[in-house]
């Protein structure tokens, strides 16, 4: 130690392995970091959903193509039957006679 070299011939290696295992750590951990932070934003702007995606704007002939939006127009869009309408009967109206 006191003339200035590695106590053993392999010190310099594994100390130079450890310096480098310890930067990567510290790599990681900031990648680890910032990738936390991007979900959280992306988590914050939208929900996950398997609803298929209404209409919501529409583009007029008579402008210049840019899209305007229904606002409380929107065309309906009923859903699907469930599984539990089987039980019910179709409607059957009595014919009307004047």
């Amino acid at each position: 130690f006191e003339s200035g070299l590695a106590p053993t011939s392999s010190a310099d290696a594994e100390f130079a392995k450890m310096l480098q295992v310890e930067a990567q750590r510290e790599v990681d951990r900031q990648a680890s970091i910032q990738r936390k932070q991007e979900e959280e934003i992306m988590n914050s702007n939208f929900t996950r959903t398997t609803a298929e995606p209404r209409v919501n704007a529409y583009i007029p002939a008579d402008e210049h193509g840019l899209p305007k939006a229904y606002g409380n127009n929107a065309p309906f869009k009923p859903t699907l039957a469930g599984s539990t309408m089987r039980h019910i009967r179709k409607p059957n109206p009595a014919p009307v006679e004047i």
